[in-house]
């Protein structure tokens, strides 16, 4: 006992306080890295600049610094790069990244090495990058990149985090939106928006820096280029459709969310900070190519800041039962199915009859392109003759009027497997049907087509 309470009294016994750091000498495969200490603020210098334009953000309440890694070799040998950090690559997750900045050799002398700091290596959007060993500074400080993260978002800071979509916006802490925005390669809908004081993640949880408030959007995507069958060719005339682009625009700064963050049909949780004095923040779809284009919708208010084409106001389609037209083809009587429509702006079709596709347009605003899918139910004939009974399949407006046909797209049967027509942007129904007529077909020479039953009624009523 009286040891112990002289332990509480004598400096001696007490527990020794953290040794200060000190400058160190470190090498690179043995040899002194001559002017280090410049080194890394050359390298913070240059990062300052990555920072300012938003390339990366501030991760947690701690300077940005740059340090040097570790080798497996000598105790201070090092990597011929800085790791600079900890940042945020916008798009990515919460936890901290890195940004390497390459070193190159520039002199080497009985004294040891010179080096020049290079550009920093900023990864791409939604892209990780973290150094695998221990970080070390010329002033003995040294950092496990491994070591629990501060969850702290700096300005510009963006993560898109998966969502399985089994919790209600209520379990999660949103409050609902009505956000739709959709070109004819990307829909997305927002359906939750919550301004928090923090947010939990997998890594623990966020809060935002001094200056900063975290807003968190759920949003619901489609990537239509590969959920939407019209697309699977691989060979087209001209240039491939490019893929739409997503992004959130707050003051300042606007963030793509990275393609690959985002599934091809589901929901993903999007967090990010805006400036604490605020500002219009806003959902923006950017179609890209021959019809460039930028839709915007405000959040969490809903409201369009833009004026899209008319077409992409209204849905693309609906799950409505749809008709079947009976027909006869020489001596064989069956169905030609309607197995779904879609309403856009644009639309892949065969460019020729060969397998090459081209992308067609509306030929104004006030105008869309109604794709049709067919199918032949029942004792079909087996004949590729698609490139021909294309000409007698008909599609009329409510008053009779017959509409200009755009292409066709067909995989070996009696029919096309769609057609697209150019309508008003406002048509509530068309009616399609075969004509009567006689053709020359592949397996069956000369037969009579026509139609059974009166022309089929497809509402557009969505």
């Amino acid at each position: 006992m009286a040891v112990a309470l002289a332990c509480l009294l004598v400096a001696s016994c007490a527990t020794p306080p953290p040794p200060e750091p000190r400058d160190v000498t470190l090498t690179i495969k043995g040899k002194t890295v001559l002017g280090a200490p410049d080194l890394q603020s050359q390298a913070e210098a240059q990062l300052a600049y990555t920072l300012g334009f938003g390339y990366v953000a501030r991760a947690g309440s701690a300077a940005v610094k740059c340090w040097f890694a570790r080798t497996a070799g000598a105790a201070l040998d090092v990597d011929a790069r800085l790791w600079c950090g900890p940042v945020q690559v916008p798009g990515t997750g919460p936890t901290p990244d890195w940004v390497p900045v390459p070193l190159k050799e520039v002199d080497q002398s009985g004294d040891g090495v010179r080096l020049e700091v290079q550009s920093p290596q900023v990864p791409q959007s939604g892209a990780r990058s973290t150094p695998e060993s221990t970080l070390i500074r010329t002033d003995g400080a040294e950092f496990d990149p491994k070591s629990p993260a501060e969850m702290v978002a700096g300005a510009e800071f963006l993560a898109v985090l998966p969502d399985d979509g089994k919790k209600s916006n209520s379990e999660l802490g949103l409050g609902d939106l009505d956000v739709r925005l959709r070109d004819d390669l990307l829909s997305v809908r927002g359906t939750g928006w919550a301004n928090p004081d923090s947010w939990p993640t997998p890594d623990g949880v966020l809060k935002a820096a001094p200056g900063s408030r975290l807003h968190v959007a759920r949003l619901h995507v489609e990537k239509l280029l590969q959920t939407d069958n019209g697309f699977r060719s691989t060979n087209w005339q001209g240039w491939a459709p490019q893929p739409s682009e997503l992004a959130v625009e707050v003051p300042g700064k606007r963030h793509v969310l990275p393609a690959d963050r985002l599934p091809d049909n589901g929901s993903v949780v999007v967090v990010y900070t805006v400036p604490e004095s605020g500002g219009p923040e806003s959902v923006v779809l950017s179609s890209i190519g021959v019809k460039s284009l930028d839709q915007r919708v405000e959040v969490p208010s809903g409201k369009r800041t833009d004026k899209p084409p008319a077409a992409l106001l209204r849905a693309a389609t609906s799950g409505a039962p749809l008709p079947t037209q009976k027909v006869q083809v020489g001596s064989k009587e069956f169905g030609m199915k309607v197995n779904g429509v879609r309403l856009g702006v644009r639309r892949p079709v065969k460019a020729d009859a060969l397998a090459v596709y081209d992308m067609v347009s509306a030929s104004a605003p006030d105008k869309a392109l109604l794709e049709i899918l067919l199918d032949a139910s029942g004792d079909a004939p087996d004949s590729a003759a698609a490139y021909a009974t294309k000409d007698l399949i008909s599609v009329t407006l409510a008053d009779g009027s017959a509409v200009p046909l755009r292409g066709v797209r067909y995989d070996g049967g009696v029919f096309p497997s769609a057609v697209v027509v150019e309508v008003p942007a406002d048509t509530r129904s068309v009616s399609v049907g075969l004509k009567s007529g006689s053709l020359d077909l592949p397996r069956l020479g000369r037969v009579d087509l026509k139609a059974l039953e009166s022309s089929v009624s497809i509402p557009l009523d969505f």
